[in-house]
């Protein structure tokens, strides 16, 4: 190897890629002291920072081609050194205690002589226990650095016989010490290393951003693929592909989910299958029957446990739905009498049997309106932190009341963290996407709750930017949350302690099964009038670091508030039937009472606009409703009212609407209506580009900028290309618009996957002073569908000014005959700040609505009818 002891690492990388070992040996040479130094510095035992240093030199050799950088392979293999000690310390954690895990990539190791002196004490002594054999073999090994080949040589035994002693000697060993084991069968050896940067994979899952994910996907998909075939290579394969299938533009289609369900099934993926009945089920004409007809039978065919109780849940909940709950609670429990209090689906439908029986007891005291939550949980450890993991359930109601209680889910808006044992006061972590947060406020807070007084409370804030969330929680030792603010989409609430009970566990959260903790508001939302409400957390299961919880909020409402925003509320909730009839419709109530009560209270020049606008919605929906007018002459197909709230963020260069406080909808556009007479879904083009571009508009957006992106936010993949062309001049009816910002956006999958108005090639046209003057998004069916401004009242500053009452109008400059589609926004600012009231309208003559009905109908008998 002399000859390759001068040659840069840059060349001895490609030497090794065209095969040459004797590069790659000079390499482990080179680096091998940076390397166990760096692992040293996290295991704090040598023999350990050696098993570690190996699986990072076979890493780095598996993954040599994905480094671009050849000259940067010292620092790159230390990097994979820090991760293999790190996967050894959460192994090893009770025989390792006292281990840092913020070090720079190749720290020197340090005087291994006096370091090992206490370690070679204790292992020497454990060795001389051992029968002779196996004692020889390890002694050669570990004190005297024979290879097997070695051994096997000089004690003149077959190099199987060797490993065998080797691993056996490694078990009794590790019983008192942390040696790593390690399975010398290479076949097994390549495979749990796969299977561990699966695992690693799997942690992409807690980001708020997956850029970067792709590379990592790729790689990882690879080193699968490359396996031989096994069980395990099938599980993998169905793990991996099913991440992809989420989280990357254009892994979604047919031929991956067909690869994805083989696998699960070749490798009894539990997960994955889960994954693979959901999407099926979505896709299903009648959901309920795909579960009881096809993915039961299946599961059970094929032998799945887990994927089983996921099928039997949600076809419970699709009992619900169709009003059958004793069907639906016998789902439930059948799902309990499946799975073990570890699953987080058994805690999911032990929640759902709680809210049940809360709901009849409701129903019997002759409470209606009710609003029930129902989750499981699972929290996991990983090395000392603390992060929410997944939360799977359900919501079901005639409220609609906002009470942000998912308290657990709150706390951890900065990339799942909820607590950071070694974080320091005031240190903030910023998550991936660069926005959200979480800091440790305080660490000696005395908090009063209807459950004691809890003082030395540590305090923590977490801040989400995708859902705009923003928590205070309180955590006190030994006891757990005891406190919590948190507001989302402006809505605020603040629960307290009210009972408890500690089974056992310890630390700032204790986990045990038995462990519960029951929550009350201080405040009642104050557009309603409540009783008995229950915010309830139970630990059914803490294995591993894993902590699984059943979890159900419930409410009963006794009514509304005589108050402006009480009738607001009583409007949203009861303007229509609450569940649909046999067909599945749903039908109008009569409002108009409370309408104008609301009319009356309104006092504020806020609350006089939003009721005048809709209340011009609302009696439009009734005026253009059959049922409701007889002598109707316009049939409503697409009419909502909205508020939004306008914020400006990276100090104020770009403007976007939140998701609406308050809305009213009545749509009949379902997917028997032709792609031509669907422009009128098209009505809301401020929302429509914001959900294209990310914002509905960036003070970025200047004549040849150009941003291509591809990522993911709030669980969902995107792809995007933003182009800024040279300014024009546009006609529209509410006049000429000189020196418009012409925007032209191509999306893909963002932010909502299938909602079909908010992606594709679409072009935008901005007047200054102005705003939005035209939009175009041609779609199937239609030659042009192209909206524009036809009024507008007042100007502002920049290309999309958002200054009190400014008003908008825009319409389709060409509409398909009998239809008639508009959107208008108005902009209202106080001391609150600025919002956008949308009145969207949608409607078809009387005459062509018929033609069409009967059409329909004839096509539905089976009996098309010719004109």
């Amino acid at each position: 190897m002399k000859e390759y002891s001068e040659k840069p690492d840059e060349v001895l990388v490609d030497l090794t890629l065209l095969g040459n070992e004797s590069a790659f040996e000079t390499l482990v040479l080179r680096h091998e002291k940076a390397v166990k130094g760096t692992a040293f510095k996290i295991t704090r035992n040598s023999f350990s920072a050696e098993d570690a240093s190996q699986d990072a030199f076979v890493s780095a050799w598996m993954r040599l081609d994905s480094l671009s950088d050849r000259s940067r392979f010292g620092s790159w293999v230390c990097a994979i050194a820090k991760n293999c000690a790190r996967d050894l310390v959460s192994h090893y954690q009770s025989m390792v205690p006292d281990i840092s895990l913020h070090l720079s990539d190749a720290e020197e190791i340090p005087d291994l002589a006096y370091a090992r002196e206490e370690e070679k004490r204790e292992l020497h002594n454990a060795v001389d226990a051992l029968s002779e054999k196996i004692r020889e073999v390890i002694r050669l090994h570990y004190f005297e650095g024979l290879s097997v080949d070695e051994i096997a040589e000089k004690l003149s035994l077959p190099a199987g016989t060797v490993k065998w002693r080797l691993s056996e000697g490694r078990k009794q060993l590790r019983k008192g010490y942390g040696i790593m084991e390690k399975d010398y069968n290479e076949k097994e050896a390549l495979v749990a290393r796969v299977m561990r940067q699966v695992e690693e994979l799997k942690l992409w899952r807690l980001k708020l951003d997956r850029i970067g994910f792709a590379e990592d996907y790729r790689r990882v998909l690879a080193n699968v693929e490359a396996l031989e075939e096994s069980k395990e290579k099938q599980h993998a394969l169905a793990d991996v592909l099913g991440m992809g299938y989420w989280w990357l533009p254009g892994e979604k289609n047919d031929e991956t989910f067909a690869k994805i369900k083989q696998a699960a099934i070749g490798g009894y993926n539990e997960d994955v299958m889960q994954d693979v009945i959901a999407i099926e089920a979505d896709k299903a004409p009648q959901e309920g029957a795909y579960y009881r007809e096809t993915a039961i039978p299946f599961l059970e065919e094929h032998g799945f446990v887990k994927a089983l109780a996921y099928a039997w849940f949600w076809y419970g909940v699709s009992l619900l739905d169709c009003q059958k709950p004793e069907e639906g609670k016998d789902a439930f429990l059948r799902v309990r009498s499946i799975l073990n209090p570890s699953d987080v689906y058994y805690a999911n439908a032990l929640s759902a049997l709680r809210t049940l029986e809360l709901q009849e007891q409701a129903n019997k005291r002759g409470v209606e309106k009710v609003k029930l939550q129902t989750t499981g949980e699972t929290l996991r450890f990983i090395g000392k932190k603390l992060y929410f993991w997944n939360q799977p359930g359900f919501s079901r109601g005639t409220v609609e009341v906002e009470m942000n209680e998912s308290i657990f889910w709150n706390a951890s808006q900065c990339d799942g963290l909820i607590w950071d044992p070694d974080a320091k006061l005031g240190e903030r972590v910023t998550a991936s996407d660069g926005k959200s947060t979480w800091t440790l406020l305080e660490t000696d807070r005395t908090v009063e709750t209807p459950a004691g007084v809890f003082s030395g409370c540590s305090v923590t804030r977490a801040t989400g930017f995708g859902y705009t969330v923003e928590a205070e929680t309180a955590f006190c030792p030994g006891v757990g949350i005891v406190w919590q603010r948190a507001t989302r989409e402006g809505v605020t609430t603040t629960w307290l302690l009210s009972q408890y009970t500690i089974a056992g566990g310890e630390g700032i959260i204790p986990f045990a099964a038995g462990n519960c903790w029951e929550y009350v508001l201080t405040e009642l939302p104050k557009d309603y009038v409540m009783l008995n409400m229950q915010n309830r957390f139970d630990i059914t299961s803490f294995e591993n670091g894993s902590a699984v919880i059943s979890s159900f909020c419930f409410a009963e409402c006794l009514g509304y508030a005589d108050t402006f925003a009480g009738k607001l509320r009583e409007i949203r909730e009861n303007y229509c039937t609450p569940d649909p009839d046999e067909n599945g419709d749903q039908h109008l109530r009569d409002v108009e009472k409370t309408l104008c009560r609301a009319m009356e209270l309104a006092a504020t020049k806020r609350e006089k606009t939003l009721i005048g606008i809709a209340a011009n919605v609302m009696r439009r929906i009734f005026a253009t409703d059959p049922e409701q007018n007889p002598d109707y002459t316009e049939k409503g197909r697409w009419n909502f009212f909205d508020e939004t709230k306008v914020e400006r963020n990276d100090y104020g260069r770009h403007v976007f609407l939140r998701p609406p406080e308050y809305h009213l909808e009545w749509k009949d556009m379902g997917s028997d209506l032709p792609w031509r007479e669907k422009q009128a879904l098209y009505g809301d083009l401020y929302t429509i580009v914001q959900g294209a571009a990310g914002f509905t508009w960036s003070e970025e957006w200047i004549p040849g900028y150009l941003l291509e992106e591809d990522g993911n936010l709030w669980g969902n993949s995107f792809k995007r290309t933003v182009r800024v062309l040279e300014d024009e001049t546009v006609e529209t009816p509410a006049g000429v618009f000189p020196n418009c910002r012409h925007v032209s956006i191509n999306a893909a999958n963002y932010p909502k996957n299938g909602v079909f108005y908010r992606t594709g090639q679409m072009e935008a046209w901005y007047a200054p002073g102005v705003g939005l003057v035209q939009y175009s998004r041609p779609m199937n069916g239609v030659p042009e569908n192209l909206w524009q401004l036809t009024e507008y009242t007042g100007t502002g500053e920049g290309y999309f000014p958002v200054g009190d009452g400014l008003f908008r109008r825009y319409a389709p400059r060409q509409t398909i005959e009998g239809w008639r589609a508009s959107v208008e926004y108005t902009f209202d600012t106080d001391e609150t700040g600025t919002v956008c009231f949308r009145n969207t309208t949608g409607t078809q003559d009387r005459a062509s609505y018929e033609m069409f009905l009967k059409k329909w109908k004839a096509e539905q008998a089976g009996k098309p009818e010719n004109n």
